[in-house]
This record gives C-alpha cells, structure tokens and sequence, in this order.
C-alpha cells in the first residue's frame, strides 16, 4: 500500500513537471514564430525585441542588427522555418532558471540553414540568450554567444 502511494505521488509530480515543460515548449514556440515572422518581413527592430539583454554584452544591438542584415543579403530572403529538435531545462542554483534550447532548419531564398538558439525565461517572457547559425554561405559553425 506504501509502495502503491509513493508509485502514486511520484507520477502525479511528473505529470506536473511535464506539463510546466510542455507550457514552455508552447511559450517558446510562439516567440519563435513571432521572431521568425519579423525576419521574415525584414523587420530587424522588431526581431531585436526577442534577444534578452544579456545577448547583447559582448556585441551591440547595432551591430548584432546589422549581422542579421548581412545575413539576409547572404542567405536571401527568409522563406520557412521548421522547429526540429527542442530540449527544456529548468536549473536550480547558481545558473537557476529554465532554459529551452531549440533547433530551427531554416530555408532562405539562396541557401538553407540551421539556426540553434537558447531561450530563457525571463518576466517579459523567454528571450534568445544565445544564436548560432549554420549555413553553406557562412563561415562554418558562425556563433554568437553571450
């Protein structure tokens, strides 16, 4: 009966624990499109309102707008974006928070692309804290950190 119990309570926790992973996979899918769609119509300062500050302690907003314009004139223009590979983390401790790390293949008008980026959450909602993009045209593995 112990057993059972503790069988019992430990599947209710998981069930919870998912449903708070599902809620930021859905979070984080609709910053994403919303992201992708301001790329799409070239509409960098809008695209920069989903990179949480911390992106931005090593490059500028300026520069980081201009990078993603040198894309375009690289990659083309965006024309797709499909989600391929997620993972949600919540951390505890120093580095406390979730985070979700999502992989994107993307389809530009001159190359494809596949676009990494890390999430977290933040008040205004889950910001990119990191985006890396690799493309036929870039040089191999481009990166940006925070």
């Amino acid at each position: 009966m112990v057993h059972r119990r503790i069988g019992l309570l430990l599947s209710l926790l998981l069930l919870l624990s998912s449903c708070g992973f599902s809620a930021s996979k859905e979070d984080v899918a609709e910053v994403m499109t919303q992201y992708f769609t301001a790329i799409e119509a070239r509409d960098y300062p809008a695209a920069m309102e989903y990179y949480a500050e911390a992106f931005f302690k090593d490059a500028s907003r300026d520069a980081w707008e201009a990078q993603l314009q040198k894309y375009n004139r690289q990659l083309g223009h965006l024309e797709s974006f499909e989600a391929v590979n997620w993972n949600v983390k919540k951390n505890m401790g120093a580095n406390a928070g979730t985070f979700v790390q999502v992989v994107y293949k993307t389809h530009y008008s001159r190359h494809p692309a596949m676009e990494k980026f890390i999430l977290k959450k933040a008040d205004a909602g889950f910001r990119i804290i990191m985006h890396r993009i690799d493309a036929k045209d870039l040089p191999k593995g481009k990166t940006e950190f925070i």
